[in-house]
């Protein structure tokens, strides 16, 4: 985790938890980790008044990264084991918005080298991230459960791809020795009339943004609600331009003010930070995009100066817009540059939106649930494994199933231990399986009739994607993707290489490309067992 440090330095950590044992008190302690940064917090009392084995508190710490440690204290002694949750940091957390250049165009990219650089992975499961784009349902969204921004890993809510943001975050760990967590709202394809329309519900037909969700704005808004309330923000990053040419430098400059209005009314802070980027590019600068730009850093009260991408000519962009492997490294760069300008000083001048305190959780559950997983086997079925280390009254485990994560059936009883301290690993065959993506979910039952559900699971058949390879690629005519056993394929969309829709192919496994100008494209492989799978091909 990263909590968001305000002007000083200094964040609150909000803790609470439950406790099933008598105590005089709940203590906390942040410890340093080897290597990183921070200033040890040493064992503090937050928390004397227990209700129903509920505790809740705080403690407060300059930036670095800790182990919290917690426990309870009995007649001035520990009772019970200290719980340890590891790299608890207090940091710089920013939120990404913008088009295919904030999120990520057809070039080589690098993982951060700082385990310091986090981000919310949206490839942690992709299934649910397919349901995400689908609905826009914040209920789809990852975990908060921030892990290392590594060259395999989105930024949620949107992002599939570090892009050039892990470079940034390196550079900011190296010049603020803070740990540093990303979010993003970035959308291929966008521009910043899609975003402002969205947010107040001005109806747009575009190929590929579904305004019926709201999408693109839907992104701010979740990431808002379900991340940046709990961690803190210091700022929005906006690096929108290149794609609003269908507009003026007055059109510009009005859809951004009404974004950045939207913003701070729905965070109910009007002091919400966004640094806008100086960016048009795009074989030139179009100048009036660069005025309007300018005009909102200096009118719009707390909005700052990001980075100048303008900077980053033909020789930093593939194709005149987006961004190659130079442009990346000189964009991190220029980011870095204006967020720790001395001049416009954001990190002292830039009132961060804070974290909130968080609800009390709910009394002590009569099951410790510490593992729930599902596998997909080599025979067709699914396995199911949960895992529990203690169990309080406990009847029996209801394991619930669902192809769409809504509608639930129950499929078999699985029979609990009762009262038991000790670790006990249940596992269950699904042997009735799809070839569709399935979702499973655990509602564990007491002798007294009281349930408690679970986190929903997904599991994927088993598909050999390295089997859906477009031939003959390069290709003049005809392309075709090959069909896997059951596996069909559901729709073929070819975009070219700005995102902008070519084709669209239902129930079929070729397009005809033979009409296109040579080049490449980005075609889209979607299943009927949910996979969706993008590959590059070559018109010659």
């Amino acid at each position: 985790m990263v909590y968001q440090r305000n002007e000083d330095g200094i964040a609150t950590i909000f803790i609470t938890g439950t406790c099933t044992t008598q105590v005089d008190y709940i203590e906390a302690r942040l410890v340093n980790r080897p290597g990183e940064p921070g200033k040890a917090v040493n064992w503090t009392q937050i928390d004397d008044n227990l209700e129903n084995g509920v505790f809740s508190g705080s403690l407060k710490a300059k930036g670095g990264r800790f182990d919290l440690e917690v426990r309870g204290i009995k007649k001035r002694e520990q009772t019970g084991s200290k719980v340890t949750v590891e790299k608890v940091g207090i940091g710089e957390v920013f939120l990404i918005v913008g088009h295919s250049n904030a999120a990520v165009a057809n070039s080589t990219m690098i993982g951060a080298a700082s385990d310091l650089v986090n981000s919310i992975n949206t490839r942690a499961d992709t299934s649910l991230y397919q349901q995400y784009l689908q609905t826009g349902n914040p209920d789809f969204m990852p975990p908060l459960k921030p892990t290392n921004l590594c060259l395999e890993c989105g930024i949620a809510p949107m992002a599939e791809y570090p892009w050039f943001w892990s470079q940034l975050g390196d550079l900011l760990v190296d010049t603020l020795h803070v740990p540093v967590l990303f979010y993003s709202a970035a959308f291929g394809g966008s521009n910043m009339g899609h975003f402002y329309k969205a947010a107040y519900n001005i109806p747009f037909v575009h190929t590929f943004i579904n305004y019926d969700i709201r999408m693109p704005y839907v992104n701010i808004r979740n990431a808002m609600n379900e991340y940046a309330s709990k961690t803190g923000l210091r700022a929005i990053l906006s690096a929108h331009g290149i794609n609003d040419i269908d507009t003026t430098g007055a059109g510009f400059y009005f859809r951004s003010l009404k974004v950045i209005e939207k913003t701070r009314e729905e965070s109910e802070y009007m002091q919400l930070a966004w640094m806008i980027a100086t960016s048009c590019y795009n074989n030139g600068i179009v100048q009036e995009i660069t005025d309007a730009q300018d005009s909102l850093i200096n009118r719009v009260t707390n909005a700052f100066r990001g980075a100048d991408l303008n900077q980053i000519d033909n020789s930093g962009r593939y194709d005149g817009a987006h961004f190659n492997e130079s442009g990346q490294k000189l964009a991190a760069e220029l980011w870095r540059d204006a967020i720790t300008n001395r001049k416009t000083d954001v990190l002292k001048n830039a009132h961060p939106l804070m974290a909130k305190a968080p609800s009390l959780p709910d009394p002590p559950l009569p099951v410790t649930l510490i593992e729930f997983e599902g596998t997909a086997l080599p025979n067709g079925h699914n396995r199911i494994k949960w895992v529990t280390v203690s169990e309080t009254n406990n009847d029996y485990f209801e394991i619930l199933k669902s192809d769409d994560a809504k509608n639930f059936l129950s499929i078999s009883k699985i029979k609990g231990n009762g009262d038991s301290n000790i670790k006990s690993i249940y596992i269950f065959n699904d042997e009735s399986v799809s070839n569709k993506i399935t979702y499973y979910r655990l509602n564990q039952v007491d002798f007294n009739g009281t349930t408690t559900e679970s986190r929903i699971i997904s599991i994927k058949p088993i598909i050999r994607k390295a089997d859906h390879i477009p031939f003959p690629n390069p290709a003049q005519n005809i392309v075709k993707i090959s069909n896997i056993g059951d596996i069909n394929i559901k729709e073929l969309i070819l975009y070219d290489m700005k995102g902008k829709l070519i084709l669209k192919k239902e129930k079929t496994n070729q397009v005809d490309i033979s009409n296109l100008t040579n080049g490449n494209y980005i075609i889209q492989i979607s299943t009927d067992s949910g996979e969706c799978i993008k590959r590059k091909i070559t018109k010659m």
